[in-house]
């Protein structure tokens, strides 16, 4: 049995470059609300490293030179706006979430370790404050702050595994350890007790290394 070769639409000419011209269109249109989202997501960061604790639509419209209109054509609320910059920044930021190769000596683990929470804590800081304050009200932001909280959680125990294996302790250390390099303490580093990064890294390096000796 043949098979039959498929049939072609023989579309006349001018509904052909009509239908062109309207893909055109809608592809332009959607490279602007790409675009005009981009601004928006890229407005509310800068809002946010200005010292604006609770940006408004006003501010954000404002910000992006887009109406207040056009901000809600583009994300359907404040609460989305807040879901499409904590992608952004992590999505900037992933690089520094990589594991430690936990076969390295202790003290060159510690010092990558604290390296890139130090980099990820400084960059992510304004996203982080302001998330941090929309906790208890945001379930898709609580849920982003846990699955970080875990995933350091759990470098920390493998990348140090043998190290707390020789230790009577070895949970109670381990918390100590999730708590020395959480944002809360990096964070009152910084701002509580102004010391710089350098310091603030020399701090949290010899805490652990105590710690796992």
């Amino acid at each position: 049995m043949t098979r039959k070769k498929a049939q072609l639409i023989d579309f006349p000419k001018s509904e052909i470059i009509q239908d062109a011209g309207q893909n055109r269109v809608r592809d332009g249109r959607n490279m602007r609300a790409v675009r005009n989202r981009r601004m928006v997501v890229e407005a509310f960061l800068e809002l946010l490293e200005q010292g604006a604790a609770q940006p408004t639509a006003q501010m954000i419209s404002q910000k992006a030179g887009v109406s207040t209109s056009t901000l809600f054509r583009l994300f359907e609320d404040l609460e989305a706006i807040h879901r499409a910059v904590l992608r952004s920044r992590f999505e900037q930021l992933k690089h520094l979430l990589v594991d430690v190769p936990s076969d390295l000596p202790l003290p060159e683990r510690i010092k990558q370790l604290v390296e890139l929470r130090s980099k990820f804590y400084e960059k992510v800081a304004p996203v982080r404050e302001f998330v941090v304050t929309q906790r208890a009200s945001s379930k898709y932001l609580a849920k982003g702050l846990e699955v970080n909280e875990g995933l350091f959680y759990r470098q920390m125990r493998t990348l140090f595994a043998a190290e707390l294996a020789a230790l009577e302790c070895r949970e109670e250390i381990l918390f100590g350890i999730d708590n020395l390099m959480s944002w809360e303490s990096w964070h009152r580093l910084r701002s509580v007790q102004n010391l710089s990064v350098k310091k603030s890294k020399a701090v949290v390096g010899a805490t652990l290394a105590q710690l796992l000796k």
